[in-house]
């Protein structure tokens, strides 16, 4: 066992305790992240505990990301990481479901919905609420015009209910009318969920909480396989995922919960943080140890002292953790370490923040803009957007993925522009529609034609389009919008380039491209949602009608994000505008926190206020709830500073700016201008690297690389979606299809041809609720015939299953390996597997009997047994020629791993150089034909 000499005795102690319930509080930068490494660490190496026996929960898939990366460089043994529960709690709720699919309300292949599309899904069936009892009463004073607000104000309380309504009789006895009819909605709501195989992000935790209630069995096989349970973020966490979680620990009772009370800011999604300070309460007295993590090893003294110093200011009556942090930082700055930076006028006070800034970067005391963040409740602010647009008119860029500028982004407006040129009956259609949103449509369209002006290929090829429209005799018009969308970016002219760019990386610089990659999926979830394949005679006006009108004038009200990413929370050259909710888990040399005008709010509309109430169990006193808010929330952004942290505001008497709350601390603090404040002692550290592993599967990345880099990178790192073709559906069908054939063979259960064909029209059904794409008759019938003959003729396979549909993964040094085996086989001790293909033989066999030989190399390392044999299974083909066999040696695995090894270098080092290959048939059916001859022809 090893002696933990990077712990200091608190975090040693939290690691070794691994019988029985634990709370670990953990304040701010106290070094949690690696308490709870070393502690996996421990399980796996000195323990003996298997990656099954462990589910570790965080708050986002970044610090799961990154806690994997950080056990995969310290484990002793290689582990089949896909076998550890680790993730987000969403994530390992879905994980629980899909094994246990057939005793969920939900099918194959249903949806996720995110808060647009399930915003969009209630408006869509408002009319199935609309007939409720007290549907209009219910609104009244709520500012709700239109459906759309309508479904937006439903959706806050059907997430509400979802959240709130485990044992609460408040609401299931509530006799106040508002409360029964969203119980009516809610029950109605779930219906047509569950009617359309989809799922929200709070109906996951609540349906896979029902399935282990109901299910004992599933319950039963959790609890004996999870032995060790640690839950990170605690006070985020409801009362939905503390009772799943409480139900697997079961009778063992590992669990260990880590969190910092002081840093509850999630009520708003549902989070108590009655969880954390109540922990104890789930055990017997004295059963439950309790080890406080008081070292901050993230801020100097003067930070952590001030952060003390707010949350003494109120008295908490008992509603926190009694604690108080000390700084285990190195002292390197001589100087202090709060400030204030402020005027009296909007315009000093950013002539004072721009020559801060810039004087810390031009006389070298910052060497990065990346190392300021701004700290705000909201970024929307006019006064916040217009400070950020002053620092980038005075040269300072800024990043702000979160302050709603997408639609304002010129290549945003270019294509969409693009679009309201392309369209015939544009004029009547989308500029005089008086829906409100005709002006923005006319910048659209004037940034398009100003870009396109001299550019005459791309005008000839939208004629092309348009005149599609425009010829009475042609009944398919065009493809769907996402199709139109690439072979717009695919002619890769001069227009296209400007803002099409693969070249560059780096967010801001070629921000873009990043931002046209979130269009498409724009794009690709309005063809989805109307089932639209091709624009025809009869549909084109009414869907260009409901796009324009609809769709995109309710995402621009909305407004949405920019892209994020998950390694580079800080880009370099950037100073950050963030929401203090967004900078959370984050950390910055120099933290700038403004919005210091707030109060502890109350919520406006006191029908609203009431009903929250109403739906909310009791746990604070309701009158300090808004106060204790607003403490914990100011906390944790103050928290997020290293070296230096600056209040900022302009103040005014009269209001008062600063507010009262915050008077108290600001007036005691220095400006940045006094004599106290030498900022020539001001050291800065880097903003720290994110380090995550890539995961890398031989289908969807080292397939796609080896097919065009410049593909891969375009789905991969630009993260744009493609339009899913007929063929990936058919494929999708099949091998489902064939998968829960096989589990039923394994099960010993009987299989008729009519067993077969409720399966395959079952799963048919389930996919095209997902993507809305019909598959041809005949090729159905072929697809069902197909696996009929496998189940009838090759009892060599169906008769010697093992294992279906087995995940494995592999560390490696640079990289995690991963893959996803069809079918083991397994007779005389000897293992085969067996891959399907829904196509025929071809030119891609080879490619395909390299995926076996990297499947048979993780074969080998989970079972320890030679894998002799692999079967490529064709089921396009004749009997004949159906099967594939192949033979592994060592020299042969060896080398498939060399050559994976060999790709994914290339892809960590992003190497994405291609050139069109005009005999290659991939090159001439890619989206991005045109574009690479443009690009050859530009050298």
């Amino acid at each position: 066992m090893k002696n933990f000499e990077n712990l200091n005795e608190k975090q040693k102690k939290a690691v070794l305790h691994i019988n029985g319930p634990l709370l670990i509080i953990a304040g701010p930068g106290s070094g949690k992240t690696r308490t709870l490494v070393e502690r996996v660490l421990h399980l796996l190496n000195d323990v003996g505990a298997e990656p099954k026996n462990i589910l570790l929960a965080t708050f986002t898939e970044k610090a799961s990301r990154e806690l994997i990366t950080r056990v995969s460089e310290n484990i002793e043994k290689n582990i089949n990481f896909s076998e550890m529960y680790v993730g987000t709690i969403h994530s390992i709720c879905l994980r629980i479901i899909d094994e246990n699919i057939e005793k969920s309300f939900l099918k194959k292949n249903y949806k996720v919905l995110d808060d647009i599309d399930q915003k969009f899904f209630i408006y869509k069936n408002m009319k199935n609420f609309e007939n409720i009892e007290g549907f209009e009463k219910f609104f009244n004073g709520m500012n709700a015009v239109g459906h759309w607000r309508k479904a937006g104000i439903l959706r806050k309380w059907i997430d509400k209910i979802n959240e709130e309504k485990l044992d609460n009789k408040n609401i299931e006895n509530s006799f106040d009318e508002r409360i029964i009819f969203l119980n009516e909605v809610h029950k109605r709501y779930r219906e047509l969920l569950f009617l359309e195989n989809s799922i929200d992000f709070s109906n996951i935790q609540l349906e896979c909480l029902r399935m282990v209630l109901e299910n004992s069995e599933i319950l039963k096989k959790l609890q004996e396989e999870i032995k060790y349970i640690m839950i990170d973020e605690y006070q985020d966490t409801n009362t939905v995922q503390e009772k799943l979680f409480l139900l697997i620990g079961g009778e063992r009772k590992n669990i260990c919960v880590v969190g910092d009370d002081d840093q509850g800011i999630y009520r708003f999604r549902g989070a108590t943080v009655k969880n954390i300070l109540h922990f104890q309460n789930n055990f017997s007295e004295g059963e439950c140890e309790k080890i406080e993590l008081d070292i901050n090893y993230r801020s100097n003294e003067d930070i952590v002292n001030f952060c003390n110093t707010w949350n003494s200011q109120l008295n908490w009556d008992g509603w926190r953790y009694d604690k108080k942090i000390v700084s285990g930082k190195e002292r390197i700055n001589n100087t202090l370490g709060v400030v204030r930076i402020s005027e009296n006028s909007e315009y000093k006070w950013e002539e004072k923040l721009y020559k801060f800034i810039n004087f810390l970067k031009t006389s070298g005391k910052i060497e990065d803009y990346n190392q300021i963040a701004f700290l705000f409740r909201s970024v929307r602010n006019p006064k916040v957007i217009k400070l950020m647009e002053s620092l980038e008119a005075r040269g300072i860029p800024v990043y702000s993925p979160r302050s709603n500028m997408f639609f304002e982004r010129e290549e945003i407006k270019f294509i969409i522009g693009i679009f309201t040129m392309i369209f015939p009956n544009a004029s009547n259609i989308i500029f005089k529609n008086g829906y409100g949103i005709e002006t923005y449509y006319e910048i659209c369209y004037k940034t398009a034609r100003d870009v396109i002006r001299d550019d005459e290929v791309l005008i000839n090829y939208m004629k092309s389009i348009r005149e599609r429209f425009d010829d009475n005799e042609t009944e398919i018009k065009a493809p769907n919008f996402l199709g139109i969308f690439y072979s717009i970016l695919g002619t890769g002219t001069k227009s296209i380039k400007k803002y099409l760019n693969f070249s560059e990386d780096h967010i801001l610089k070629n921000r873009s491209t990043y931002n046209l990659g979130i269009f498409s999926k724009i794009l690709n979830k309005f063809d989805i949602l109307c089932g639209l394949e091709h624009f025809t005679k009869e549909n084109t006006d009414k869907i260009i009608n409901y796009f324009f009108n609809t769709h995109l004038k309710f995402l621009i009200d909305d407004g949405i994000g920019e892209y994020e990413s998950m390694r580079e929370y800080a880009p370099e050259g950037a100073v950050s505008f963030l929401t203090i909710h967004q900078g959370k888990g984050l950390e910055f040399p120099c933290v700038i926190v403004g919005t210091l005008e707030e109060y502890p709010t109350v919520e406006k509309n006191e029908i609203q206020m009431k009903l929250e109430l109403s739906l909310t169990k009791s746990f604070e006193p309701e009158y300090r709830i808004k106060e204790f808010d607003f403490w914990r929330m100011y906390y944790t952004a103050f928290s997020r500073a290293k070296n230096l942290l600056a209040l900022t505001c302009v103040e005014n008497s009269l209001k008062p700016v600063p507010s009262l709350p915050f008077k108290r601390v600001y007036e005691d603090l220095k400006d940045i201008r006094s004599r106290d404040f030498e900022l020539h002692k001001l050291h800065f550290e880097k903003v720290k690297a994110i380090n995550i592993k890539d995961i890398f599967a031989f289908t969807s990345h080292i397939r796609i690389y080896n097919i065009c880099p410049k593909l891969y990178k375009l789905q991969k790192k630009y993260e744009f979606v493609l339009p899913m073709k007929k063929g990936m559906i058919f494929g999708t069908l099949v091998h489902e299809t064939l998968e829960d054939i096989n589990r039923k063979i394994f099960r010993k259960e009987n299989i008729s041809k009519d067993i077969i064909k409720e399966i395959f029209i079952e799963n048919y059904k389930n996919i095209y609720k997902k993507y809305k794409i019909n598959i041809d008759k005949e090729v159905l019938i072929s697809g069902e015939k197909s696996i009929e003959e496998y189940v009838k003729n090759y009892p060599e396979i169906t008769e010697n299953i093992k294992d279906v549909e087995v995940k494995l993964s592999f560390i490696k040094e640079k990289y995690i390996l991963e893959g996803i085996i069809d079918l083991i086989l397994e007779k005389d001790n000897v293992l085969e597997i067996v891959d399907f293909k829904t196509g025929k033989k071809g030119a891609e066999e080879e490619g395909y009997i390299n995926q076996l030989e990297i499947y048979a190399y993780l074969l080998k390392e989970k079972y320890g047994k030679e894998v002799r044999k692999g079967k490529l299974y064709y089921l396009g083909e004749n009997k004949e020629n159906r099967i594939t066999e192949v033979y592994f040696t060592k020299e042969r695995l060896s080398q498939a791993v060399k050559d994976f090894d060999e790709t994914a270098e290339k892809i960590i080092n992003k190497d994405f150089q291609c050139r069109f290959n005009e005999k290659s048939r991939k090159c001439n059916s890619c989206y991005l034909k045109n574009y690479c001859i443009e690009e050859m022809n530009d050298v």
